[in-house]
């Protein structure tokens, strides 16, 4: 046997690929707990893979704490009283909200009208307001909500790194900034000028930084803003025309680029680890042991370092089977998407047997 571990992100009425209508989710519980699915924290996920008891069982997560898991999804997993597991950003979650943010059981109590309910964000509206400001963010949960949560004994707080930020890792210009990517500030130090180049980039934890030169930026920002800024992109070569101009600059300048140091990478990926299980830890008074890898990306070091920092699993973007001898700190996760219920029924079958949940994946290239 195999037992299943789930990967959410939203649960709200907005359409994209990260979000579940709280209909879908309501669903997918009403049916877990019907079939009497026991619901498992990562502790006790660990430890029931050693004891291959034939029992349903099956392990939920959600990656980034974002609002709508207060709104949505904690109501009705507490309906059904299954547990889940939240994988918070620190840096997004503020101490409290400004006023009470009411969920669904208020709805359900009639305390509240559903139109009243807090306004949800969309994914990338979510992420952009993030990487803009570092002081918290009213679209993702708050200590106080998580504290409560927490104390209901249905969610487990574990994390998903401090910043989840990304960062260059190679000279490779893969674009250029025309404005209309979000993770750009994150990957230029809040540099936004026009044109300046977008080079190869992992999940920051998983990645030695590239820092690129600062010279060329100056050059392509120059060029753009003198022809015109965003109109230049309605020409029909414009990349054409900014690959000359990098190629003329390297030709013509020695680069002043560089890599980051192993040690450094060590010393700043260690620092996040830390930062972000001792925030959890302070701020519930309790244990943080798991991390869900940002992005999915991880690397030997970092897992090594996470172990270092006293994690004792971790979680990946990865579908398989999670079985008895499956390392806690690989443990394999399926994204749940916008399928009906009959979707929801094949997948938890398929990853609660050993050898479909080792073929599948590989059968649909995931």
């Amino acid at each position: 046997m195999s037992i299943p571990v789930l990967m959410y992100h939203h649960v709200n009425e907005l359409k994209d690929r990260f979000t579940i209508p709280p209909d879908y989710f309501d669903n997918q519980m009403k049916y877990l707990a019907r079939k009497n699915y026991q619901t498992l924290f990562l502790d006790e996920l660990i430890n029931s893979l050693k004891e291959r008891k034939e029992k349903r069982k099956v392990a939920l997560t959600f990656d980034d704490g974002y609002l709508d898991n207060w709104v949505y999804a904690y109501p009705i997993l507490k309906k059904y009283n299954l547990k889940a597991t939240i994988f918070v950003i620190t840096s997004r979650i503020k101490e409290k909200s400004s006023s009470y943010r009411p969920h669904l059981g208020n709805v359900w109590n009639g305390e509240v009208k559903k139109e009243n309910l807090p306004k949800i964000s969309n994914h990338y509206q979510s992420n952009l307001k993030c990487v803009r400001n570092s002081a918290g963010s009213d679209d993702h949960i708050a200590w106080e909500e998580a504290r409560e949560m927490w104390q209901s004994g249905l969610i487990d707080i574990q994390s998903h790194s401090h910043l989840h930020s990304y960062c260059y890792v190679s000279n490779k210009i893969v674009d250029y900034n025309q404005g209309k990517k979000w993770r750009i500030s994150w990957l230029t130090d809040e540099d936004m000028r026009l044109g300046i180049p977008i080079y190869e980039d992992k999940p920051a934890l998983a990645g030695r930084r590239y820092f690129d030169d600062p010279g060329l930026r100056d050059r392509l920002a120059e060029y753009v803003s003198q022809r015109g800024e965003g109109k230049f992109f309605e020409r029909e070569n414009w990349k054409k025309e900014l690959d000359e101009v990098v190629n003329e600059y390297r030709r013509r300048n020695k680069l002043k680029d560089n890599y980051e140091t192993p040690e450094k990478r060590k010393k700043r990926i260690k620092s996040e680890l830390l930062l972000s299980k001792n925030i959890v830890e302070e701020k519930l008074n309790k244990k943080c042991s798991f991390i869900a890898w940002p992005g999915g990306a991880y690397d030997n070091d970092l897992v090594m370092w996470a172990k270092e920092c006293g994690y004792l699993g971790a979680v990946t973007t990865q579908p398989g089977a999670n079985i008895s001898n499956t390392d806690p700190m690989y443990l394999k996760r399926f994204e749940i998407k916008r399928g009906n219920l009959g979707w929801f029924k094949r997948r938890l079958f398929i990853y609660s047997h050993n050898l479909t949940a080792s073929i599948y994946p590989k059968m649909r290239g995931l």
